[in-house]
């Protein structure tokens, strides 16, 4: 038998990009989302149904593993709020450095970067060895530009639908260009869901969503886009300059939010296989699927398994659902889906430890996973090891053209490849 500390150690140690991620609170926020924080760390659920979700064995483990992260015994809920304060109060950075440890790079979703409670995405850089980038958020650059339309005065012979247009158009050809901007992401899955029409409607449609997208909200509220002209048209721009983008040797890819959500979601509606017209209509944008598409990741294996501009995200389920349920999705992620399409990303937001429990159990089921392979001959070690640096770290470097190196010291990097490195 292969040697399997080897592999075991460098599952454990080596670093990873979080290919999706949100912003942390400041410290003076934190008590603001205290109720909130393990909660959410487990659960997508809101209101009554958070408040149940504490019966849930997620939460159960993850109250359990955080007197690892604390050093100090955490044995029920009053016990981790507890810990959780006392380490907020006398070392909020120190809390956010052990909670990154591991983590190379941040990728973040910037849809929280304005809020007054969260820190910009440039502070992040201060925990990690490699610069932080931004996602952004198509939704969230439609509702600026109604916003925008709403606040200005009509020129004359000029339609609101044009004006709104060619806000969000200059809007994405502005991210495009950002060297900070490594991708976008959609939640068309919670507003319309996953079925996107490839093909946009005529503009008289069009105009009528952005009207009724308008009547939906004010100055003073905002506007939420959740009409499905509307929505389909945001993404099928967005791809269209993906695709030219790519042609000019800028590759920025588009996230989708799939499989479970908050509330708000339909299931039905949540399933990848709804993109499939999508995918095929866009084949030169490369589309990424997150939250493992969990539970439907064996569909999203077979998206990956034949289109190449597929990849899926291991992230969302860890740390929301059993030990079992964790290792079940690396094991179907691998049933088909090509090992350089699959990345890790721990969805965390707003609170340090939603980052270190996601890390900590997916590093733990997919040692478990990958062990378990070697052990049955499926896999060599060194092939075993390859997967867990691709998912870890390689696949994301490339498809968010990061460039980087793997921030290991070289008595580390020896060790961790069983002084076998490859050149």
């Amino acid at each position: 038998m292969e040697n399997l500390d080897i592999l075991r150690n460098l599952v454990q140690s080596h670093p990873h990009i979080d290919s999706h991620a949100q912003n942390l609170l400041k410290k003076e926020s934190i008590d603001e989302y205290l109720d909130k924080f393990l909660g959410h760390s487990t659960s997508k659920a809101n209101g009554i149904a958070l408040l149940k979700a504490r019966t849930g064995f997620p939460f159960m483990r993850a109250t359990r593993q955080l007197s690892e992260l604390y050093g100090s015994p955490c044995a029920d809920w009053p016990d981790a709020i507890s810990a959780h304060s006392e380490f907020v109060n006398t070392d909020y950075e120190g809390l956010i450095r052990r909670s990154l440890v591991g983590t190379q790079a941040l990728i973040l979703d910037d849809l929280f970067d304005e809020y007054e409670e969260t820190e910009s995405f440039n502070l992040h850089d201060s925990f990690t060895a490699s610069p932080t980038k931004r996602i952004v958020q198509i939704e969230a650059l439609a509702e600026s530009a109604i916003l925008q339309v709403a606040k200005s005065e009509r020129k004359p012979d000029e339609s609101v639908w044009n004006n709104f247009r060619q806000r969000f158009l200059d809007a994405v050809s502005s991210a495009m260009e950002d060297p900070n901007v490594v991708g976008f992401k959609s939640v068309v899955c919670s507003r319309t869901g996953l079925g996107v029409d490839p093909y946009s409607s005529d503009d008289t449609t069009l105009a009528g969503s952005l009207v009724r997208t308008l009547d939906s909200g004010t100055t003073r509220s905002g506007f939420t886009v959740e009409d499905k002209p509307i929505c389909d048209w945001i993404v099928q721009q967005t791809l269209k300059a993906i695709s030219l983008g790519r042609y000019s040797g800028v590759g920025k890819p588009l996230q989708f939010d799939t499989g479970f959500g908050d509330d708000s979601t339909v299931l039905e509606g949540a399933n990848p296989t709804n993109l499939q017209p999508l995918i095929d209509k866009y084949s030169n944008a490369d589309m990424v699927l997150l939250h493992s598409a969990y539970p439907f990741t064996r569909e999203a294996g077979c998206l990956a398994s034949v289109h190449p501009n597929v990849y899926l995200s291991l992230g969302g389920p860890f740390p929301m659902i059993s030990r079992e349920g964790q290792e079940k999705i690396i094991r179907e992620s691998l049933e088909l889906t090509p090992t350089n399409r699959l990345l890790w990303s721990s969805d965390g937001r707003f609170h340090p430890e939603t980052f270190w429990l996601a890390n900590v159990q997916f590093r733990r089921a997919l040692e478990m996973v990958l062990v378990d392979y070697v052990q049955h001959d499926d896999l060599g070690v060194r092939q075993a090891m390859d997967i867990a640096v691709n998912i870890l770290f390689s696949n994301a470097n490339q498809l968010y053209s990061l460039n980087l190196s793997p921030n290991i010291a070289p008595e580390a990097r020896d060790e961790m490849m069983g002084n076998t490195s490859r050149t």
